[in-house]
Formats: C-alpha cells, structure tokens, sequence
C-alpha cells in the first residue's frame, strides 16, 4: 500500500514537471493494485506466497490497519471503510481481547471520571518481542492509538453519505463493540447515531492509552501484559505522533457531526 500510494503521487509530481517518467510510476502503480487484492484472504493478510520468518505466524499482522491508516483515501483499494479492512479490524479485537491480563480490567479513571476502556493489542499474536528481549510480545501503544483513529476515520468516511448503508462487516464490528459501551445490540437509525457511535467506539481506545500513560504524560512502546505498566522504548516518537493522529482525527469527526 505504501508503494502504492508512492508512486501515485510520485506520478503526480512528475506530471507537473512534465517528466516523461509519469507514465511508468503510473504503470508501476496500476500493477501494484492488482497484486493488491491476492492480499485478500477474508481479512488482508500482511504476505503472500510466505518463506521462513517465524514459524507458525498467523495471517493477523496490525501492520495492514497502519498502512490502511497512512496510505489509502476513502474508495480506495484496503480504505478504512472496505469491508475486507472493516472484518480485518474485527479479527484482530477478537484475537487480541483475550491475550492480554490488562483487558479484563473495563474501566478507568480520567481526573475523577470513571470511563470504559477499549481492548488492548499488540503487533501480532506470536510476537516475542517485548520491548527488553524475547519472551512473549505485548500491547502497544501507538497500535491502540491507532485503533481509536481508525474507528474515527471510519465514521468521517460516511460523513458525505446521504444514506445510511451498514454492512453486514460493519454490524459486526459495531455489535462486537457495544458491550463495551454498554449500549445494547448496537442498532442504529440515523448518520448521526452511525457518527457518535464510532465516536464513542474510539474513545474507548484514547481511554485505554489514557489508562497506561503516566501522570506526566509519558508514553512507553509497550505496556506490559500482566500488569499494565510501561515497557520498552520510552518516548518513542511514533507513540505520540499515532496519539496525536488519532486526536486530530477526533476533532474533524466531533465538528462533522455538530454541524
């Protein structure tokens, strides 16, 4: 995908210059989109026609929302409201929620307000990495920041349609979510409900990240799986650009729907 979008764009600049090269990352890029759909496999799996690496790794890799996050627009092959990305989402939430000890815990409190959190996740379920050396891998935190972005970006998407259309890929991931938000079966009956929902959905996740970050606002790479405190990098940069990505995305949705 990000070969994709790089090339398109790269044609774009080369268009303007008037560099005959246009062509050829156009070409490039059109291949690119056709070997794109062998990627999907019901979910978009990260590799095709897979050799060595570690052994026994499943088709789940959060590397695929990241991409669908940073390098695809609405319409577009893998964008955050095509149902294959929609179900990939899903399949990670289900296979992620019960690996981690720190998501049994529901809720936390933010300056006195006790709110619900969303699921934890991690790069992928076999990961041994945690953040000192190999063992078993844990959650992260620009990957959860990541997940309240996504679910704000999926209601901006539906923020020019005139009618309402939920998938059956959709439904599921809002039914998955509404015990989270103790909010029945999750039917909906307008734009508007469709919007704050996902609004809500995705503040289940700031909520998660909120919950693992120090006081003085301090973010670690990981959190630990059992405990829940910080692990490996701190002050990785890309923890906070994913949370600040995720917060712009907030503000765009909230103003869509107040107007």
């Amino acid at each position: 995908m990000a070969q994709h979008r790089a090339l398109r764009e790269g044609a774009q600049v080369a268009q303007r210059r008037g560099d005959p090269v246009a062509e050829r990352y156009l070409e490039a890029a059109t291949g690119i989109e056709k070997l794109l759909e062998r990627f999907n496999h019901g979910v978009v799996v990260p590799t095709i026609e897979w050799s060595g690496g570690l052994d026994g790794k499943s088709d789940l890799d959060t590397q695929v929302l990241l991409a669908a996050l940073h390098f695809t627009e609405v319409g577009e092959t893998y964008s955050v409201e095509s149902p294959v990305i929609i179900s990939t989402v899903l399949a990670f939430l289900r296979r992620f929620e019960p690996m981690y000890d720190i998501n049994r815990v529901a809720f936390t409190d933010i300056y006195g307000v006790r709110v619900p959190v969303g699921v934890a996740v991690g790069r992928y379920p076999e990961d041994v990495y945690n953040g000192v050396g190999s063992s078993r891998g844990n959650p992260w935190s620009l990957i959860t920041s990541a997940l309240a972005e996504y679910h704000y970006r999926l209601a901006l998407a539906y923020a020019d349609s005139e009618e309402l259309v939920v998938g059956p890929e959709l439904a599921a991931l809002l039914r998955w979510s509404a015990p989270y938000l103790n909010n029945g079966d999750g039917v909906l009956d307008s734009l508007v409900s469709l919007q704050s929902y996902l609004l809500a959905v995705g503040d289940l996740y700031m909520a998660r990240v909120a919950r693992h970050t120090g006081r003085d606002h301090t973010m670690y790479e990981q959190w630990n799986r059992r405990t829940g405190f910080g692990q490996g990098a701190i002050h990785l940069t890309w923890s906070y650009a994913a949370h600040t990505a995720a917060a712009r995305a907030r503000e765009k949705l909230v103003e869509a729907i107040n107007n």
